[in-house]
């Protein structure tokens, strides 16, 4: 009659080959029987505590509660759908920039909105976190994505008519280009904001956000973008560059300031300004300096 087997010797067999064991001829020895029962609960229990070792350094890996597992699912379609919208918008602003600087013949490397791709694909993928995060980047940009548009209103109406006049569809393709941000903000927005996903989110334990916050923080950016303006087109410096620049070209023209700084060489300090010049054929945009 052969011995029994030790316990060091069931550690070298897989759980499939336990279970086996289990409802073959070992099984039908009590110590037998009693070792294999041993090892199993022994690994299972190893499994486990792998597992939660996993968990807790990984939380995002632990499976959900069919509950959650099901609102994850409903809130899917909402994601998708905002996922394939963001990726649309994205194509179209890509392409839409390239072209203006293969008309400019400019040589540099654009990357820009390289953000939304990958909102865009986090969203495919039914990422709740990122839906989170773009509700709350929404609220903040709304009012400075309007500004965009700010040269129809804080310039004067002559330039901005001269300005469709020459160039008509890049200037019009500006304007279609905000109107398609914001309606690709709307749609995201009220998308991630659906019942479904909010429930999915909570159902995760995230906390909702109060998204004044960013709301009143974009309309800080955008008060601030305005008011900084209004003093480089209306301020002392901008007179003093309008008085040059007029000087330059005469009275024939119109003119407006549209930026100013400053700048340090070896040869001292000097204030900088760009000066738009136009009347009916054309405008110019003209680099003006002086000593401070």
């Amino acid at each position: 009659m052969t011995s029994p087997a030790s316990h060091s010797d069931y550690q070298r067999y897989s759980m499939a080959s336990l279970q086996q064991a289990l409802s073959g001829p070992e099984g039908t020895d009590a110590v037998r029987r009693q070792r294999i029962e041993t090892e199993i609960a022994q690994r299972q229990q190893d499994e486990l505590e792998a597992q939660q070792r996993q968990w807790a350094a990984r939380p995002q890996d632990k499976p959900l509660d069919p509950t959650t597992a099901a609102l994850t699912q409903a809130a899917k379609p909402h994601l998708q759908s905002a996922g394939y919208v963001l990726l649309f918008t994205w194509v179209v602003l890509t392409v839409s920039a390239w072209s203006e600087i293969a008309l400019a013949d400019r040589r540099i490397y654009f990357v820009g909105g390289i953000e939304l791709l990958i909102f865009g694909i986090f969203l495919l993928r039914g990422k709740l976190r990122a839906a989170r995060w773009l509700r709350w980047l929404i609220a903040l940009l709304l009012l400075p994505t309007v500004l965009v548009l700010d040269f129809l209103f804080m310039q004067p109406l002559s330039l901005t008519v001269t300005q469709f006049k020459l160039a008509p569809v890049r200037y019009g393709w500006l304007v279609l280009e905000t109107v398609l941000s914001l309606w690709t903000m709307h749609y995201l927005y009220r998308q991630l904001g659906m019942p479904a996903v909010m429930a999915a989110c909570d159902a995760r334990g995230y906390r909702r956000r109060d998204l004044r916050i960013p709301a009143i923080l974009g309309l800080i950016l955008g008060i601030s973008s305005v008011g900084i303006g209004l003093a480089t087109s209306r301020g002392e410096t901008a007179r003093q560059a309008h008085t040059i620049v007029a000087q330059r070209y005469g009275s024939g023209y119109q003119y407006h300031v549209n930026g100013i700084g400053e700048s340090v060489t070896p040869q001292g300090r000097f204030h900088t300004a760009q000066v738009q010049v136009w009347d009916d054929k054309g405008i110019m945009s003209v680099p003006v300096q002086w000593p401070q």
